[in-house]
C-alpha cells in the first residue's frame, strides 16, 4: 500500500523500485489526490485505489458526514473504472461501534466501493457481511442469468444491460464469497 498517493507516477515509481512485479495499491488521501485519482488509476503498476478518508478530512477540514464523503468516494469510483481497476476501498470506520460500521460499509458499498479498510480483525466479519450480496440478491441474479442464457443472450430493451451487468456482478460476489442461498 502506497500512502500519501497524489500523482500517477508515485504509483510508476513504487512499481518500478519493486522491480515491477509487486502490485500497488494507492492509498488517496488528499483533495490533490483524489483529483488526480483518474490519472493514478491508469498509472503501470496500479493494482487498486483506496481512500485515506481521515487524511483526507484533515486535509480539506471535511466532516465525516456521508454527504460530505460522497465526492471523493464516488471519483475513486469513477477512477477505478477509467482505470480498468476493481472497485476502490473505502477508508476505516474509527470506534467499536458496529452499528456504525454496518451503515458506513453500507453506503460505501450504494456508492460503488467494494471493500472497506479495518482497523482491528473484529471488523471483518460485519465488513465482509456488509459487503456480501443478501440471498434474495443472488437467487434474483442467477434466475436473471439463467433466463437470460435461454433466450440466447439476446438483448431486447435498455433496461437489459445494465441488469445483466448488475446480475454478473452479484454472481461473481456469491461465488468469492459462498453465498448459496437456499
Amino acid at each position: 500500500m502506497l500512502a500519501k498517493t497524489e500523482a500517477a507516477d508515485h504509483v510508476t515509481d513504487t512499481f518500478d523500485r519493486l522491480g515491477g512485479t509487486a502490485p500497488v495499491l494507492a492509498l488517496v488521501e488528499s483533495a490533490v489526490g483524489i483529483e488526480e485519482a483518474p490519472a493514478i488509476a491508469r498509472a503501470r503498476g496500479a493494482f487498486r485505489l483506496a481512500f485515506g478518508s481521515g487524511d483526507y478530512r484533515r486535509d480539506t477540514g471535511t466532516s465525516a458526514d456521508d454527504l460530505a464523503m460522497a465526492y471523493p468516494r464516488s471519483r475513486l469510483v469513477v477512477a477505478s473504472r477509467i482505470g480498468h481497476l476493481p472497485g476502490p476501498i473505502d477508508g476505516p470506520t474509527v470506534g467499536n461501534s458496529h452499528t456504525a460500521l454496518r451503515e458506513q460499509s453500507a453506503v460505501a458499498v450504494s456508492l460503488g466501493l467494494t471493500g472497506k479498510l479495518c482497523l482491528d480483525t473484529g471488523q471483518l466479519p460485519v465488513i465482509n457481511e456488509a459487503i456480501s450480496p443478501a440471498p434474495s440478491d443472488v437467487i434474483w441474479a442467477r434466475e436473471f442469468l439463467a433466463d437470460f442464457d435461454a433466450r440466447g443472450r439476446v438483448i431486447r430493451d435498455g433496461s437489459d444491460l445494465p441488469r445483466l451487468g448488475r446480475a454478473e456482478k452479484i454472481a461473481h460476489l456469491a461465488d468469492a464469497f459462498a453465498i448459496c442461498p437456499a
